[in-house]
């Protein structure tokens, strides 16, 4: 038993402790069993898009990212999963906090949403890590 924890460690330390980016094309729609505020979900004149991703890795696994959009709930990513909203035109804070046992707390960023542009951010923990939210070009 304990060679097989031994093992387990090795692999888990060799892949290293921080997740991956996910192109938005290789990354799976959130479920709509997941989308709580299916409002943001539609596409309407006066508004951006904005897709948030959840890294892929072993890291943060157990648990599903919950993100919000000015602090209201909107949806809750496994790993490797987006999310498409699109908010109105203008300043809002969109922010992401693990679920259940797994660390990290609440990360938030000021985002400008402007009509016909698209803005993309991820959501993972790095190699020492921390969780957190960034834009990304991936």
């Amino acid at each position: 038993m304990s060679k097989k924890l031994v093992v387990l460690a090795c692999i888990i330390v060799m892949s290293g402790c921080s997740t991956n980016p996910v192109s938005t094309t290789e990354a799976k729609s959130v479920p709509d069993s997941r989308v709580f505020n299916k409002n943001f979900a539609i596409k309407k004149s006066g508004t951006g898009e904005v897709i948030i991703k959840r890294d892929s890795g072993i890291l943060g696994s157990p648990c599903d990212t919950k993100v919000y959009l000015d602090g209201m709930d909107i949806a809750d990513l496994s790993t490797s999963e987006k999310l498409v909203i699109y908010p109105t035109i203008g300043e809002h804070i969109i922010s992401a906090k693990p679920n259940g046992i797994c660390v990290g707390g609440l990360v938030e960023a000021s985002i400008n949403v402007i009509e016909n542009k698209t803005i993309i951010y991820r959501v993972g923990y790095g190699s020492g890590g921390d969780f957190g939210m960034h834009p990304t070009a991936f």
